[in-house]
């Protein structure tokens, strides 16, 4: 069986504890027994301002242990715990004084023997318990620090340890890009000895050969594990009877995945408590069963290697059969789904995310009125996190993944060809914007931005420099504590609870009066696809944009919108001379573009005359019965209608000036003038009657603030076409 505390046995020929090999790999002033003098820029990089660590006095190996802890600290860009450390190292010389046990070192001491170790160092001095502060100290030394001097120690695949951490462990495999890579997982906080071995070797072997990513492994399966082994542990008396007789698997499978199916049950840490009372979804159950089916495949698959490394019981009953009958019981769901609106972010709710925006990066000591939903109005106090109100803003601005705003590279901008409206508009010159593309492998990882977006970079940017002005940048938003160096990318879970907060506090609702989350941001994604293929961009250009492997998945973002639908309805829609509409039949479209005949298309529209008539009127179309047109020809008939209305007034004019009287009302002329006149007035009028926002349920913007961090002003109507 995998033993984790192997590292404490003697190693090599000279029986040397590997903590010697550490510490010899130290700089001479880290090693001690006084650390501070020499070091430097000490003060800069520990805590409460001690001038120097005492570490002497202390029984081996913890005074090499400290050492190591302390460089590794101040390598990591945290500060160096000095207070918690000197008081560790009081307690230790005061057991040894006192002769009381404790374990032989820090990498066997876990929190819960150091916590006891600390009570009685407070009781025996003055009768008092340590304070609240002073238990989080220690337990902030027992934290990474030490989770790394495990790692460093550890001479066995990294696997085989309890706590898998990328910062704390560098032999942990990790892609280029890896949206979490600076969050870790505990297998061992799974109780069955025989099912953590198994996990610890099936997940290390598949993230170590490529097929599962540290982002996969760290935030699905090992939870999923988690579950399994709750579930063995709460529903059988004998848990191994999971590996037993095959033809009881599907039975077996599927009361798991009603038991997982409740959301009580799917609590593994403290943070998942906020959805209980939730339906399940399908795809989470799968998650679990395809965790479970992968762990007995992958284990049938390798009974050689699976006896070598976890022994004869009880995985020697595994069969392909277990794993087929696992596998069987995964949900199938439907991918063809309808289009609709679901994840459309209109511009009523978005009007009052953007009004809300300034309240993030608002210092805490001040206060800002917003606008609910509701339309109540509430005063609070700002959140004081302006990289989370930037990264927002580029999510609405580009569309683009919160993980690839969250870990793009401080140096994300690029030149690109300068493209302008006018020629001399700087404000229309493009930007290469290189994200942190980590989904798809072949994807691209660049689109042209826009000025806005390289404003809301150049914000970032200064700001940055003024927090870490010394600091070598790496990425475009940096954690904010921990984080000396600045070489830290932004944590998930801190913009994820920013965003909570935010809604909680504005309470967000689109023009249907349904609620909107600002934690599900990738509403964000399908709401800027949507309104690019609105604006019509063909569907490959689309998918480069998306960053998507195939057009399929483009097409999912896309939203079906009503008011979108009659809008193109209304584009498409074929008028008469009086602005009645027409239906076209199919030999209506083959007279139009099949014959493509010359004599058809006219300059303002269409002629419907059968293909095979032929026209004797001239140039009287306006007012002829089978011409057509459409919103295509607005700006001909536009023209039209000023210069027919310039040319009567003209003639009128003249006819009066020659004849001494106003021109007959019965003219010919005049008759056929004012025909034509009238029916570019009805027609132009008829295109231009489109229904506003207002008649379907939309309601007027809350009101946006005049000013905030980042003076930038969203168009929240520049997808939408100028003309119907």
């Amino acid at each position: 069986m995998i033993d984790e505390h192997s590292h404490l046995r003697l190693r090599s020929a000279d029986h040397l504890d590997p903590i010697w090999r550490l510490w010899e790999g130290l700089p001479a002033q880290w090693r001690g027994p006084v650390l501070g003098p020499g070091i430097q820029n000490w003060a800069s990089i520990t805590e409460n301002d001690w001038p120097h660590l005492d570490l002497s006095g202390l029984p081996v190996p913890f005074a090499a242990e400290l050492a190591w802890m302390a460089h590794w600290q101040a390598s990591d860009g945290t500060r160096v715990s000095v207070l918690a450390m000197a008081q560790l190292a009081n307690m230790i010389r005061r057991a040894v004084a006192e002769g009381r046990d404790f374990p032989s070192s820090i990498r066997a001491m876990d929190y819960d023997a150091a916590a006891a170790l600390q009570s009685w160092f407070y009781l025996s001095k003055g009768r008092r318990l340590p304070s609240v502060r002073g238990r989080g100290r220690v337990h902030a030394l027992f934290g990474f620090a030490r989770h790394a001097l495990i790692a460093a120690c550890h001479d066995g695949p990294w696997w085989q340890l309890d706590f898998w951490h990328p910062r704390c462990d560098p032999r942990i495999p990790l892609t280029d890009r890896e949206p979490v890579s600076n969050y870790g997982c505990s297998p061992g906080d799974i109780q069955l000895p025989w099912l953590r071995a198994a996990v610890k070797w099936h997940l290390g072997t598949m993230l170590e050969s490529g097929a599962l990513r540290w982002t996969t492994v760290s935030q699905e399966r090992m939870r999923s594990f988690r579950r399994f082994d709750n579930w063995l542990t709460a529903c059988f008396d004998d848990p191994t009877d999971i590996l037993g007789d095959p033809t009881t698997a599907v039975e077996q499978a599927e009361a798991f995945a009603r038991w997982t199916a409740v959301a009580a049950n799917r609590v593994t840490r403290q943070s998942d408590t906020r959805h209980l009372g939730r339906t399940v979804p399908i795809r989470g159950i799968n998650d679990d069963l395809r965790a479970v089916a992968g762990l007995l495949d992958f284990i049938a698959g390798n009974p050689g290697e699976a006896r070598s490394v976890l022994g004869a019981e009880p995985w020697q009953r595994v069969s392909a059969a277990h794993a087929a009958s696992w596998f069987g019981r995964v949900t199938r769901i439907p991918h063809q789904r309808g289009f609709n609106d679901a994840n459309y972010i209109d511009d009523h709710a978005l009007a009052q995310i953007t009004a809300a925006l300034p309240l993030i990066g608002l210092p805490r000591t001040e206060q800002m009125t917003i606008t609910r939903g509701d339309g109540t109005t509430l005063t609070a106090n700002g959140l004081d996190d302006p990289q989370a109100m930037r990264m927002i803003l580029l999510q609405i601005l580009t569309g683009r993944r919160a993980s690839e705003i969250r870990t793009c590279d401080f140096d994300c901008l690029s030149a690109a060809p300068r493209v302008t409206a006018t020629g001399d508009d700087d404000d229309q010159m493009l930007t290469r914007f290189r994200y942190a593309q980590s989904k798809i492998d072949v994807a691209p990882d660049t689109i042209l931005v826009d000025h806005e977006v390289t404003e809301v970079i150049a914000e970032q940017h200064r700001w940055l420099q003024t927090q870490y002005p010394d600091c070598s940048r790496r990425y475009l938003f940096a954690r904010r504590l921990g984080n000396r160096r600045g070489d830290k990318p932004y944590p998930a879970g801190t913009y994820n609870w920013v965003l909570r907060t935010l809604s909680d506090l504005v309470q967000i609702t689109d023009a249907k009066g349904h609620a909107v989350r600002l934690s599900h941001t990738h509403r964000f994604r399908h709401t800027r696809l949507t309104r690019l293929a609105e604006l019509g961009l063909p569907v490959h250009v689309l998918q480069r944009y998306a960053g998507h492997a195939t057009p399929t998945m483009t097409m999912h973002y896309i939203a079906a919108r009503d008011e979108h639908a009659e809008q193109a309805f209304l584009a498409t829609a074929k008028l008469r001379s009086d602005g009645t509409r027409i239906q076209l039949c199919s030999d209506d479209h083959d007279g139009l573009h099949l014959f493509r005949r010359a004599d058809r298309f006219l300059p303002n529209g269409w002629c419907m005359l059968p293909p095979l008539q032929s026209c004797d009127k001239g140039n009287a179309c306006l007012t002829c019965s089978v011409f057509v047109t459409d919103h295509t020809h607005h700006d001909v008939l536009h023209r039209q209608l000023r210069e027919t209305t310039t040319l009567i007034d003209r003639a009128t004019t003249e006819f009066e000036q020659r004849h001494g009287h106003s021109m007959p009302d019965d003219n010919v002329w005049l008759i056929r003038r004012r025909a034509e006149h009238h029916a570019l007035t009805k027609l132009l009028a008829a295109l231009d009657d489109v229904p506003d926002s207002s008649a379907h349920g939309a309601t007027p913007q809350c009101h946006r603030p005049s000013a905030g961090p980042v003076p930038l002003t969203l168009d929240l109507t520049a997808h939408r076409r100028s003309t119907p």
